[in-house]
């Protein structure tokens, strides 16, 4: 079961893996991995719901498994 975490957990995480970071709209975050080809949004204070976390692991697909535990 993936749990929620903050945004700072998550973008450093992600940071480490190669991945990149665009603004979006609002308070919306682009990332993208390593290969260019991948991208998920990530709602950029606070918290973010497991459903996103989710989504960020099945997005980005080019990064190995167990990526985000």
């Amino acid at each position: 079961m993936v749990k929620a975490m903050t945004y700072r957990e998550m973008a450093a995480v992600m940071s480490a893996n190669g991945c990149t970071s665009k603004p979006g709209k609002g308070d919306h975050e682009k990332w993208y991995c390593p290969c260019g080809q991948h991208m998920t949004v990530v709602t950029r204070p606070g918290v973010v719901s497991p459903g996103l976390v989710r989504e960020a692991i099945r997005r980005l697909e080019c990064l190995p498994k167990g990526w985000l535990q």
